[in-house]
Order: C-alpha cells, then structure tokens, then sequence
C-alpha cells in the first residue's frame, strides 16, 4: 500500500467509527484533530485512535492499554492477536462505557 493509498484508507476508517458511535447512541464527544481522534465519554476516559504513518498502522489507545493494527486482507488487524478493528474498539469503548458496545462499520 502506497502513502496515498493508506492515508485514503485511514480517512475512510475514522469517518466509520465517527458513523457508528452517532448510530450506537453513545454519549461521546469526538474531536478529530490531524492524524488523532479523541473520543471522550461522560465519566471522563478517553479513546485514542491514530494514524501511525511511518508504520502504516492505526493505533488504538485507552487506559486499558493500546494496540496495533496493520491493514491486511482487506481488513485493519491488530499486530499481536490478529484481532479486528472493529471487535477491539467495541471491547475497548465496552470496557470504558462499562457497558456492552458493538461497533461496526
């Protein structure tokens, strides 16, 4: 995947999430800035997503801890444990919220 190809990509991706947590109901303020999406929820925790250009991955942060993810396959799959996107954020903003969250695109 080229630059142009990846930051599309990425573009693409970060627009989805924006989509799903207007769609799931959650009470979360998203501030995109640049490279960097911030999701900040009522109790105060936060939800990092990020573009990490020099490895061409998406990087997933929270107090719980962060992860890596590489587009492969036609889909973002994390570094360590092949896991997807999408079931990850959805576990991550679960375990902020304190709540069930499924998240998709």
């Amino acid at each position: 995947m080229n630059e142009t190809q990846f930051i599309e990509a990425t573009e693409a991706l970060m627009d989805d999430i924006e989509d799903a947590l207007e769609r799931s109901g959650l009470d979360a303020d998203i501030d995109r800035s640049g490279n960097v999406m911030n999701i900040e929820f009522d109790n105060g925790e936060q939800v990092v997503v990020n573009r990490h250009g020099p490895t061409q991955q998406m990087w997933l942060a929270s107090r719980r801890g962060g992860l890596h993810f590489s587009f492969k396959e036609g889909q973002w799959l994390c570094t360590r444990t092949s896991e997807d996107f999408w079931k990850a954020l959805s576990e991550t903003i679960s375990g902020v919220c304190g709540r069930r969250v499924a998240l998709s695109s």
